[in-house]
């Protein structure tokens, strides 16, 4: 019904918008942390790591986020027919 298509979109919809943050940020955050740890500390080695361990924390943020997000089972069983 219109109902279930609209709910189905604005869940997409928030979906393709948790993407695009995380997608920015995976792009964004390391590149940030190692020109700017590069500035304090005019070490390349100290600003890889401290880039490596944005980049994963990022990532890690992303994985708990997707595994907390609500799943509307309801509306699954519902399509199925049980």
């Amino acid at each position: 019904t219109e109902g279930d298509e609209r709910l189905r979109l604005d869940r997409d919809r928030h979906v393709l918008k948790k993407l695009i943050f995380f997608t920015a940020m995976m792009i964004l955050a390391p590149l940030v942390a190692f020109f700017g740890c590069n500035s304090i500390f005019s070490n390349s080695l100290v600003s890889g790591g401290v880039a490596a361990v944005v980049a994963n924390v990022v990532l890690i943020g992303y994985v708990y986020v997707a595994f907390n997000e609500e799943i509307d089972t309801e509306g699954e069983k519902s399509r199925k027919g049980e």
